[in-house]
């Protein structure tokens, strides 16, 4: 076993933020190409997404369904 100085933690600023700034930019510039359709049905279940999340006492499921709203620049409703 190696002696404990030699450990280092890992560094703070670096985690699994550039993945998910790198899925934003992957999903923000996928969205406008897809079919009217599609789009019109997704925003539609992101948003009841979001009004059953609001329903739950869970705080995760707001934070998750606000993210991906978010992501698709979809409004937040009120």
């Amino acid at each position: 076993m190696g002696n404990e100085q030699d450990f280092k933690a890992p560094n703070p600023g670096i985690g699994f933020t550039w993945i998910i700034q790198l899925l934003i930019k992957i999903l923000f510039g996928l969205f406008p190409q897809v079919s009217e359709e599609l789009r019109k049905a997704l925003v539609e279940f992101l948003l009841e997404f979001y009004r059953k999340a609001m329903e739950t006492d869970n705080p995760w499921d707001d934070f998750l369904a606000r993210f991906l709203l978010r992501i698709f620049s979809i409004p937040i409703p009120s």
